[in-house]
Formats: C-alpha cells, structure tokens, sequence
C-alpha cells in the first residue's frame, strides 16, 4: 500500500510499504478521508510543543509513519476479539487508546489514564491507504454523515466534551472566543445541550456569517468591544460560561486582551471558563483575579465517555451532524486529492488566509 514516510521534520515522502495486518483487537480500516491537524502542521514543521518528543523519537528510529488521526473509513477486517466493530461499517477514530492497566483506567476513569498512545504520534497514523487500529478509540459513523464529515468528526467529539465538561445548564449565557473549527463546533455544542444565548467572537467576516446563519450572536471584536457587549446582554452580570478556543501565544491568562484573560474577563461570579485551544509556551497569570470571581477553570478530558448509558460523546456527536445541528461541512474549503498533496495541505492548514481556507486541508484517498 501507499503511505507517506517521515525521514525527519519537514521532510516526507510516499513509499509502498507493507498493508497491516489487524491484531486481536484491531480493525483494518481501508482510508477515506484525512484531515490534518494544525497540532500535527506544527509538528511536521519542528514547533516543541505537544507530542514534539513522540515524534522526535519515532523519527531517530529511522523513516516513520506519522500523524494522521483525524481520518473517516471503511472497516475491512476485524480482529477475533472486536464486537463494537463489523466488517463494511463506516468509522472514525473520536476517543484514545488507554493503557488499560493504571489505575485511572482500573477504577473506572480511563479518560484521565496516565499511559494512553496517540494514533499518528506513538503508533501510525491515517496517512496511508490502510490503517490498523484498537476497536477502543473507534465509533461508527451514521449513513447521514458524508466522508468529508466524518474525516472533520474527530475535532467536533472534542468539541462536544468541552461543551459537556462545561456543565451547562438549561439557559445558559456562553461567549466563545474564536470562531475557527473547535470554537464554532463548540458554540454549537452549548446550543444543543440547552445554553440560551450564544456569543461567537472573532475577527474574521466569514466565520462571524457562518456563526449567525446558525443561531449565535456574532461579534466582531475589530468593531466591537467582546466584554461590554457580553455584559450589555446580561444586565451587567456577565456570561455562565466562557470557552476559549484561541490557543496559540498568549502572554497572560487574566489581565490584558488576550483571549483567556478575556474569557476570564466577560464571565459572572462564579461562572467558568473551558479551556479549548493549545496555549503554546509559559503565560502569566495573577491567580487572586481567578479567584475574587470565584471562577472554575476547566481543562476539559479527553477522547470519549458516557452521556448516557447507551451514548458517548463519540457517537452523539456524530448524530448532530447527520441530524443538521452541527453543520461542520461549512468549514471544510479545501480538498486535495491524493497522498501526494501532503505538503501542499500542510501550507494551507498552517496558512489559512494564505488560502481563503476556513478550516484544515483535507486529502482524499478513496
């Protein structure tokens, strides 16, 4: 089979290597769709931030597999040991691949496991034609959802445990910082689940449109002021919850106008911030501002859990986009066919408005 082969950072090519043979508890998965991550962008590009040693490692071993774990496919063979999975169902990969042995996942909280392995950073990824991996982090995809769907569904489970991390309650005032993919999907998130009114915070005109097209409340924080014009909607008091969904370099955490200094800003006493996007690097932070409001900080879990007894997070997630309430195709600009587009796709994942891209590159490879 096809896959691309990592010699060292910023460097790859597509080789023919060896198709996988499932274990036990694998699925063969023959690949639709992948998306890249900008995590995974930056990654390729030598950024020390998350998973940077994972993959270092993995590079000094000689040419690896990597990257590759926001991805949609066809399931064409299946371990003895597999039942969550059948032959020919369609799946995406929303939750981590747990230890099974510390003692987080012995009692019950393997969300929380201390050991997990990354898909496409500790094992190979969805780059190639074929993948083998655990039945664990794997969920099936409803015939509703399209392969460019399902390929973005990986960032939209994520989005969905923020919002359920959250603790949001029927009516809910909520002020998202970032209009990108995970804000956006997040947003949305806080709508289904019973928030009352949604502010979506960017300066982009695009993402603002998209974002009041689907019921939230645009501000365009280049004409107006987020905080006051949060507080104007609440008679002063201020939002239940905030979710920063920025990430990137910010130099303190609750004074200035950075995003999470803002989230911590335009929330009521008593009232939370959700922690989404990747701070990259050391920021300040004057933890008695945090406290005066006694505010609760939330760094959400990762993977999937439970929301019911007969529904994770992986699979609800994909039912609000097959039912239309998560329209996360509105991100998807750029399609490029074929393995061989790698590099062009990083340029447009890393360089959006480069590209007039809204959301990450996608490759087609079936």
């Amino acid at each position: 089979m096809d896959a691309i082969l990592f010699d060292d950072f910023e460097s790859s090519r597509v080789a023919t290597v060896e198709t996988p043979s499932p274990g036990s508890n694998e699925v063969l998965v023959d690949v639709s769709r992948v998306q890249l991550s900008v995590t995974e962008c930056l990654l390729y590009r030598g950024a020390d931030i998350i998973h940077h040693n994972s993959v270092a490692r993995r590079l000094q071993d000689g040419p690896a597999r990597l990257f590759g774990h926001e991805f949609c496919g066809r399931a064409v063979e299946v371990g003895d040991d597999v039942t969550t999975v059948e032959e020919g169902e369609r799946v995406y990969a929303p939750g981590k691949i747990h230890c099974g042995s510390c003692m987080y996942c012995r009692s019950g909280y393997a969300n929380l496991c201390t050991d997990t392995v990354g898909i496409g950073y500790n094992r190979p990824g969805a780059l190639a034609e074929y993948v083998s991996i655990p039945a664990d982090p794997l969920c099936t995809l409803p015939d509703g959802v399209s392969n460019a769907a399902g390929a973005a569904l990986q960032p939209m489970a994520s989005s969905l445990l923020c919002a359920v991390d959250a603790d949001i309650d029927p009516g809910d005032t909520v002020v998202v910082f970032g209009t990108g993919v995970m804000g956006f999907q997040c947003a949305l998130s806080a709508k289904r689940l019973g928030a009352g009114d949604v502010y979506s915070v960017d300066v982009r005109s695009r993402p603002l449109e998209i974002a009041e097209e689907n019921g939230l409340i645009p501000i365009d924080a280049r004409k107006r002021d987020p905080i006051k014009t949060v507080r104007e909607g609440t008679d002063g008091l201020g939002a239940d919850i905030a979710f920063e969904a920025v990430g990137g370099d910010q130099s303190h955490a609750t004074t200035g106008d950075d995003p999470l200094a803002q989230s911590f800003d335009a929330i009521r006493r008593g009232g939370t911030v959700v922690q989404v996007g990747h701070i990259t690097g050391d920021m300040e932070m004057t933890p008695r501002t945090a406290r005066s409001k006694c505010a609760r900080w939330v760094n959400p879990e990762k993977g999937t859990k439970s929301v019911t007894p007969g529904t994770t997070t992986g699979e609800l997630a994909g039912q609000f986009v097959a039912d239309g309430d998560v329209p996360i195709e509105s991100f998807i600009t750029h399609e490029l066919d074929g393995l061989e587009e790698f590099e062009t796709a990083v340029d447009i994942t890393l360089e959006k408005s480069d590209y007039d891209a809204l959301g990450p590159a996608q490759l087609v490879l079936n």
